[in-house]
């Protein structure tokens, strides 16, 4: 009986043990920091409106979605990290820094690699999922070390006054009519991305400097101007069969040939694989614009 009973105490001990180890294990977790003002978010499904705070540092492990009709709100000030290959997947609403309705931005937001030694490519980056919202911006926000900083699909978010530095691309629109304005973009491999050529995509009064290439351009519909474009490998490269035209930049230069030398398109025979189309650049503006760029 004594062995019965020894057997009986083992099994529910055994049991017990392994649903504590295993069985409370759950895809979305939120782990504690090293302290208090530390919070790590590994593989989280948000289902509920929430605020991230000044206060605190966000570390996103994994695959962070925002699940649709939800918002998530990141205040000025907050430091958000996220892990390798880590992505912030929004199927609802994000509103990042300084409400559009203030004249300015206050602190900015930080959106970066969680890596002691950084570099390109460290995180996935931000992607608008198909929400056809309107509501969601970023303001004030400075994105770094990502793979697509910001990855729009058919989506239409207003992104002023942010900084996109150290990115394989820093804005990719794919169906959008976003609002691309006051933003500096630079030190990317591409600054800015277009694709789809049913919507038409505003990008105004940005600072679009030292990347390898400024605009990488497949929807010739792109509102494109008061930009200055600065020191790029190529400010444009256009990769479709269609003329585009892109008045009232300004290049670095009002001379024709060396702003022809930064544009690839029809003109570029010796260099293009396949027929392009041709980008009209005039007028351009007499000098550059002291008003582009993050408002402080």
């Amino acid at each position: 009986m004594k062995a019965l009973h020894f057997q009986l105490y083992f099994f529910i001990f055994i049991f017990a043990f392994v649903f504590t180890v295993c069985g409370c294990q759950d895809s979305t977790s939120v782990n504690g920091g090293k302290n208090d003002s530390e919070v790590v978010l590994r593989d989280y499904l948000l289902s509920e409106d929430e605020t991230w705070e000044p206060e605190k540092t966000y570390i996103v492990q994994g695959t962070f979605e925002v699940l649709p009709n939800v918002v998530l709100e990141i205040l000025p000030g907050t430091v958000v990290k996220f892990g390798r290959d880590a992505h912030l997947n929004v199927r609802g609403i994000l509103k990042i820094g300084t409400p559009l309705v203030f004249g300015a931005f206050s602190e900015p937001v930080h959106l970066t690699s969680n890596s002691i030694n950084p570099r390109i490519g460290d995180w996935h980056g931000i992607q608008f999922d198909h929400t056809h919202d309107s509501e969601s911006f970023l303001r004030g926000t400075v994105i770094e070390y990502a793979t697509v900083a910001l990855d729009i699909k058919t989506t239409s978010p207003t992104v002023a006054d942010c900084t996109f530095r150290y990115n394989e691309t820093a804005v990719a629109l794919d169906g959008s009519t976003a609002k691309i304005q006051h933003n500096a973009i630079h030190d990317n491999d591409i600054g800015i991305s277009t694709v789809g050529r049913q919507t038409r995509p505003r990008i105004e009064r940005n600072n679009i400097i030292k990347n390898d290439t400024g605009i990488f351009c497949e929807n010739v519909q792109s509102i494109v101007q008061n930009n200055n474009f600065e020191n790029n490998n190529f400010a444009l490269k256009l990769n479709v069969k269609f003329d585009f035209g892109i008045p009232n930049n300004w290049w670095g230069t009002s001379v024709n040939e060396v702003i022809d030398k930064t544009i690839l398109d029809s003109n570029d025979a010796n260099i293009i694989t396949k027929p392009l189309g041709t980008v009209n650049y005039e007028p351009i503006a007499e000098t550059r614009f002291d008003g582009a760029g993050p408002r402080e």
